[in-house]
């Protein structure tokens, strides 16, 4: 307290001295305003914002925090990851079957074979039966032999089919022409030692159907089978 009345005692005595009056004016005007921009400045003085406290976060949680975005971003970008475990199949190009009738087709029937007529059965050339159907003695050889047909000494000039049929071989031996014709129901007519065959195999002909000519040796063989069995053909012929 004596310090302060010190000091104010002082003061008092320089402000009744008109010298001073205008220093001490000074000094009250600038401290004055020294207070009053102090006074603004700390009334405008941001407060300071209390610090949040630092959320502490387990290594757990942090764990399921990244799954749980990495879900998210899967479910929106690509959803057909979570559908379930993709497979590879391989998937080969359709081969386009046939569609399956309704109803089987039914089979086709076999075509009847022909019947052969043998009342019919004309002779294959004209001339006479020189050697019969079955065992003979060979007139120059003096050996028995068997004569799967029969021969002819031909007096005309044409070899004709003795029933309709299709041309089934045209062989040579080298030393004769054969020719083979089958009639259906297993029968066949052999025509051999003739030349100038006009038909071919698979050809289809008629009876009475000119086929070729005798050859040079004047004699025609004829003969009938029936399933690959030689038959007597005289007992067919008329």
């Amino acid at each position: 307290m004596q310090v302060w009345r010190s000091f104010r005692d002082k003061l008092r005595a320089a402000w009744y001295r008109r010298e001073n009056r205008k220093v001490i004016m000074g000094i009250v005007i600038g401290l004055s305003l020294i207070a009053g921009m102090g006074l603004g400045m700390y009334r405008a003085w941001p407060a300071e914002q209390p610090t949040a406290a630092a959320n502490t976060v387990t290594r757990e949680e942090l764990d399921d925090l990244v799954l749980e975005r990495v879900q998210s971003v899967i479910a929106t970008l690509y959803p057909w990851v979570l559908d379930g475990p993709t497979q590879v199949v391989m998937v080969e190009p359709p081969v386009n079957p046939l569609p399956e009738p309704a109803e089987p087709k039914p089979e086709p029937e076999p075509e009847p074979e022909p019947v052969v007529a043998f009342e019919r059965l004309i002779w294959p050339v004209q001339g006479e039966i020189t050697t019969p159907f079955g065992w003979y003695r060979h007139p120059v050889y003096g050996d028995w032999r068997f004569n799967a047909g029969v021969e002819f000494a031909a007096s005309g000039e044409a070899v004709r089919t003795v029933l309709p049929g299709k041309v089934a071989a045209v062989n040579s031996n080298g030393l004769e022409m054969e020719l083979i014709i089958e009639h259906g129901s297993g029968w066949a007519s052999i025509y051999r030692s003739v030349t100038g065959i006009t038909v071919g195999p698979g050809e289809q002909v008629k009876q009475n159907q000119n086929i070729a000519v005798p050859d040079g040796s004047g004699r025609v063989f004829f003969g009938l089978t029936h399933n690959g069995q030689p038959v007597n053909p005289e007992a067919f012929l008329h």
